[in-house]
């Protein structure tokens, strides 16, 4: 469970007052957390369930392929080539077919002395065909999380091969009830396992996380907190390591910072003493220092000053030294 003041920013997050929030019990907190959990959680069943995702009918295939078949003939029949016509065509075809029976429909209509050509304009069609399909997915998911849409453009990106699939797939996602809902189920996917699920978090998007992009943003952090390590160093390490520096190395610093302004406060208090040459109270601000900082830092403070000329000062401070120090 989270602790208090993380529930209570997840739950302002989700319409409730901080107000009302910050005079409840923890146990009541507690109870509306895991409300709130189960509500959510439900509400992503039942969006998966219900999935309102409506199915677009195929189009009778042999009158289409024909015409553009048709196509490439005139296209390509003439002393020059109508490569914007060609290209269309192809493009079509490739809607029901993949790219070995689109090079075998075009070649049909083509002379001997064109294969080559025709063959090579197929090829590249069909990659251009593959990443242009590729490129209006993602921007179908333009409003999932970040992590999710990176793992629906893996699945999509591995499926390049159908292209007929990916087409269908952008017609059914171009309709608006349906971007709606694909979008609000990856976000509802998305925020139950951020909020409550934070452990798995690496587990169920790791290809996003250990994506060169991801990877060198945090490089580039953790090398803005610390010289100690080189970047093809970093490089080897799992994202998770790389996160768990980060976060150590950011806490380091913040306590770094904290140590600094403690030292320079003690250093203006332990001065203050020495001057009024109060040896009980510069007894009281040693002790109060050493519960704080380390032994190092203590010796640091006293070194400002030339305690040497002030016995009983001095006497004091060797004592309180040597009985802070394990037995």
């Amino acid at each position: 469970m989270l602790g208090r003041s993380e529930m209570i920013t997840q739950l302002m997050q989700y319409g409730h007052s901080k107000d009302v929030l910050d005079k409840m019990q923890t146990m009541e907190l507690e109870h509306l957390f895991k409300q709130n959990s189960k509500a959510r959680i439900t509400d992503y069943l039942e969006a998966v369930k219900q999935n309102e995702v409506v199915e677009i009918a195929a189009e009778d295939s042999t009158s289409y392929i024909e015409r553009e078949v048709g196509n490439i003939y005139y296209a390509i029949s003439g002393e020059i080539v109508n490569f914007a016509s060609l290209y269309d065509a192809i493009e079509k075809i490739f809607d029901q077919y993949g790219l070995n029976e689109a090079i075998e429909l075009v070649l049909a209509q083509s002379s001997d002395k064109r294969y080559r050509q025709m063959t090579q304009i197929v090829e590249i069609a069909y990659r251009a065909y593959q990443e242009a399909l590729l490129a209006e997915i993602e921007r179908l998911c333009e409003f999932y999380p970040p992590q999710e849409r990176f793992e629906q453009m893996k699945f999509y990106g591995s499926r390049r091969g159908d292209v007929a699939f990916l087409r269908r797939s952008i017609q059914t996602m171009r309709l608006q009830n349906n971007q709606e809902s694909l979008s609000r189920i990856a976000q509802q996917k998305f925020a139950i396992i951020h909020d409550y699920y934070p452990d798995i978090m690496y587990e169920n998007y790791e290809g996003y996380y250990e994506n060169d992009e991801e990877k060198d943003a945090i490089i580039e952090r953790i090398m803005a907190l610390t010289g100690a390590y080189k970047r093809p160093q970093l490089k080897t390490k799992k994202f998770q390591i790389l996160k768990h520096m980060e976060r150590v190395l950011l806490e380091d610093k913040e306590r770094e910072k904290e140590e600094k302004a403690l030292i320079k406060q003690y250093i203006k208090r332990v001065g203050e003493t020495i001057t009024q040459e109060d040896e009980l109270m510069f007894g009281e601000i040693i002790k109060e220092a050493l519960k704080v900082l380390d032994e190092r830092d203590v010796q640091y403070i006293v070194e400002h000053f030339d305690i040497s000329n002030s016995p009983l000062i001095l006497q004091r401070y060797n004592i309180i030294m040597r009985d802070n120090r394990p037995k």
